[in-house]
């Protein structure tokens, strides 16, 4: 599981420098979904000890089903239960995410750059970075 979050976790890292014709074209913007990243330090994103977990579920009590991404889809407006912000999986699958690891999506290195999530010809959620 580790591996794949990381190998996931770098490829949304250089998504983030390609332009956007380059990542997806022919995906389909998804109405109703957002890009936001995680809340974590710089130093806690660079941790590989530090995962944050996705739930089946809006409970603590839910296990967790994986681990998140750099950049989550999530709903829009944002869908809020017990804390929990209702997110997609890279495989599709709706989870759930604690609202306080997520913020507002940006790039450090390019403040004009955007994030939208899309879904690929192949079926499976993507996201595209225009400048």
């Amino acid at each position: 599981m580790t591996q794949r979050f990381l190998t996931g976790a770098l490829l949304i890292c250089f998504a983030a420098i390609l332009p956007a014709s380059a990542q997806s074209p022919n995906a389909t913007p998804m109405a109703g979904w957002a890009c936001r990243m995680l809340n974590l330090t710089e130093a806690q994103s660079m941790d590989f000890n530090i995962h944050v977990p996705v739930r089946a579920e809006p409970t603590e009590t839910s296990p967790p089903v994986g681990f998140a991404s750099a950049t989550i889809a999530v709903r829009t407006p944002l869908k809020s239960v017990n804390g929990f912000v209702e997110a997609m999986f890279p495989t599709g699958r709706p989870v759930w995410i604690a609202a306080d690891m997520i913020k507002p999506w940006h790039a450090a290195a390019n403040p004009s750059a955007t994030c939208v999530p899309v879904m690929k010809a192949n079926g499976k959620p993507g996201f595209t970075y225009p400048q």
